[in-house]
């Protein structure tokens, strides 16, 4: 892509100001390695502490986990927002596992979407449903307080990156 168009693969030039890109996500190929149950997108199936079913020594977080997020039947999505959520549960539920106290299960019955729309603003959404919430400016403030501050790690401090890897932090958007 450049400022006029696009080149395809085939050398086929589109000339155009405005190109949108659409793709698919899977889990990483590392999971192959792992004789577990996979979904469609290759995510293991885990269980409420995120172990991969039927493999106890073995946890599964963020992208490769197919986890869910409630009694409802919701899966984490392969988003930062369950990212987050299921890196916090899984780190604790590790070091619970190697500690020989009790698990904190997963759980993040929460969920908003909030997509940026450039010059015009943003949509924020909350629930399954994507119930319509906040727009324009309102929402683009959201998702730049999310993109700015919710979903980067402390500075390399210890004790702010260890208070922020606690499971029991709510999720706020």
């Amino acid at each position: 892509m450049d400022a006029n168009g696009v080149t395809l693969s085939d050398g086929q030039r589109i000339e155009t100001n405005t190109v949108i890109w659409t793709a698919g996500v899977i889990a990483s190929a590392l999971t192959e390695q792992i004789p577990a149950e996979r979904d469609r997108l290759g995510r293991l199936h885990v269980d409420r502490n995120l172990q991969v079913i039927g493999l106890p020594d073995v946890f599964a977080t963020g992208d490769v986990a197919y986890a869910a997020t409630d009694d409802l039947g919701n899966r984490a999505l392969m988003t930062c927002q369950h990212a987050i959520s299921l890196g916090r549960s899984a780190g604790n539920n590790v070091a619970a596992s190697l500690l020989g106290v009790e698990a904190m299960p997963y759980s993040q019955p929460k969920y908003v979407t909030c997509l940026d729309l450039g010059a015009w603003g943003a949509v924020f959404t909350e629930g399954w449903e994507r119930e319509v919430k906040f727009i324009k400016d309102e929402a683009k403030a959201i998702k730049q307080q999310i993109n700015s501050v919710w979903i980067y790690p402390p500075a390399a401090n210890r004790a702010e990156a260890l208070a922020a890897a606690d499971p029991s932090i709510p999720v706020v958007a």
